[in-house]
């Protein structure tokens, strides 16, 4: 099964330059130019051991641009299948599915559309995991190409706007905070929010960089705004951690129990906190779950419950859950025994009901 292969087998590619200037001058400058030489070789060995290599690529990556073939992966490599789908989201109507190893953001009218019946917003890009819109402007983080590219809808299709390079390393997540008019990036392994905002027709301006340095290096995969908190659950920590939104200061950080270390994705609805996890700390992914809690603490604690029993014929991953314009809950299911497919539902008090599972081949 292929699911988000930096899970295990990741390693973050780190490039350093290093300008040395010709030796000149006296014997003292030349003694002191060779311990401050020696030093940055240790600072560097030190940090490449000090991060946990647990989210990138391992190959090296090739990065293209905006409508070019891929240099690095095979575009569409499961053609008439969704392959590792990583989140469904919706907006006037149209839904969009980010279709992460086939390279290409899609939309269509109806969520039930089999894959042949999606349409491309976006194609030869390099894993994609998620979209946002504002209404009128879409931001795609495309994710092994570490960068943000928006597009436009037109009479004869989606169209890019802008595209955005260097954004961190992974940007694994986008969300459009409709309370602030800004689109926020996560880059998953450099533990930095790209916070961009219109500044004038479809264009968009990067207005912050807020750093948390305690994710630095540890694979986190997404975010959730809450009012006035941002929820964190970092795979590379095996934690939740809360910050506050408008300073990016740390409130509190919860362990999570190994069982649970795999985390994608945080949501707090009806007086629960829902994780999904695609695998445990160990990453075994056959402990892929769903699970709730009234309390943060409750999943390092043990006072959790598992809900993937209320998802029938549920077989493979659930990757990003979104509550989308209709009121319904969905969420992109990642291969198990079946082709992947998308699982649609309720959650009413608390409670996980009328599940739909839209499947496109046995």
């Amino acid at each position: 099964m292929i699911l988000e292969r930096s899970n295990q087998n990741d390693r973050i590619d780190i490039k350093r330059k290093t300008t040395e200037k010709t030796a000149e001058g006296t014997m003292a400058e030349t003694v002191l130019k060779a311990v401050t030489v020696a030093l940055s070789v240790l600072l560097a060995a030190s940090a490449v051991t000090g991060i946990r290599a647990l989210a990138v690529e391992q190959e090296v990556r090739a990065k293209s641009k905006p409508g070019d073939v891929c240099a690095y992966d095979e575009p569409n490599a499961a053609p008439g299948s969704f392959h590792v789908p990583t989140q469904v989201y919706s907006k006037n109507g149209e839904f969009y599915l980010a279709d992460a190893y086939n390279q290409q953001v899609l939309h269509a009218g109806d969520c039930s559309a089999d894959p042949g019946g999606w349409s491309p917003v976006g194609i030869n890009l390099f894993r994609p995991h998620a979209i946002a819109s504002d209404g009128e402007l879409f931001m795609v983080v495309d994710t092994d190409n570490d960068r943000v590219v928006t597009y436009v809808r037109t009479e004869v299709g989606y169209e890019v706007v802008e595209c955005f390079e260097q954004v961190g390393v992974r940007p694994h997540y986008v969300t459009y905070d409709a309370s602030t008019g800004q689109f926020y990036v996560w880059s998953s392994m450099t533990g930095t929010m790209y916070i961009y905002k219109r500044s004038g027709g479809l264009n968009v301006t990067l207005r912050r960089t807020a750093h948390i340095p305690e994710l630095d290096g540890h694979y986190t995969r997404s975010f959730t705004i809450d009012g006035p908190d941002i929820y964190f659950p970092s795979v590379g920590r095996n934690a939740i951690y809360v910050v506050n939104k408008r300073s990016f200061r740390i409130k509190a950080v919860y362990d999570v129990g190994t069982e649970l270390g795999g985390m994608v994705q945080l949501r707090h609805d009806q007086g629960y906190y829902f994780l999904v996890t695609s695998s445990d700390a160990f990453y075994d992914q056959t402990k892929a779950t769903i699970v709730r809690s009234r309390t943060l603490s409750g999943f390092g604690l043990g006072s959790y419950e598992d809900v993937r029993s209320r998802f029938p014929e549920m077989d493979g991953t659930p990757y990003y859950i979104e509550r989308l314009e209709d009121g319904h809950y969905y969420a992109p299911i990642v291969e198990g025994k079946t082709d992947p497919y998308i699982c649609r539902f309720d959650i009413v008090n608390g409670e996980i009901t009328n599940v739909i599972n839209y499947k496109y081949k046995e």
